[in-house]
């Protein structure tokens, strides 16, 4: 299927997930400024959403010694900590299906109605996006949300339905990350 027979693809768990986030570069190109501007402005203007599982939020997480340690181990044990401790699930249920658009405003998590947000987190406040697996085999996703130059952080935890899902979560927010960066 090429770029222009169609903008949306249907995913295997239901979602639905604009084609344009799946374009990547290749070195070997050689596109015109006016292609570069128009794929960066595609990407700016897209609006992808996907279906996952809203499994809680760890509070006040203070990263400030993460020089000793990589920060992407360092916030999956915070998670899984938390997990141990109870105060965040470690299973997806049903009822905590939920819709994650992600689009140049950054990520808005929804009820599956659409009618009501649940959380909105401006690109500008997202610090850190990981995806990672879990000791039972879950894919995940931590969203690690704070102000720059505070130490304290808040980590939102999804489960997605395919370790594909949670890449291409990822993928989608980085991106945008990089096509706001090539814009300024």
């Amino acid at each position: 299927m090429s770029k222009k027979q169609s903008k949306i693809k249907l995913l295997q768990n239901g979602s639905r997930e604009s084609i344009n986030s799946h374009l990547t570069g290749s070195s070997n190109e050689s596109l015109s400024l006016k292609d570069d501007k128009d794929k960066v402005d595609k990407i700016l203007l897209q609006r992808v959403h996907f279906q996952v599982y809203y499994l809680g939020v760890v509070q006040k997480i203070n990263m400030t010694n993460s020089k000793n340690r990589d920060t992407e181990p360092q916030l999956v044990d915070i998670v899984e900590e938390s997990q141990i401790e109870g105060k965040l699930q470690v299973a997806a249920h049903e009822e905590n299906k939920v819709l994650m658009f992600v689009s140049r405003h950054g990520i808005k998590v929804m009820d599956l109605s659409g009618q009501e947000v649940l959380h909105r987190h401006p690109l500008h406040t997202i610090a850190q996006l990981i995806q990672y697996t879990d000791g039972s085999g879950h894919q995940n996703i931590a969203v690690k949300v704070g102000q720059v130059g505070k130490h304290l952080y808040q980590c939102y935890v999804f489960q997605c339905h395919t370790k594909d899902q949670a890449r291409n979560i990822c993928d989608c927010v980085r991106r945008i990350f990089d096509a706001i960066t090539t814009k300024l």
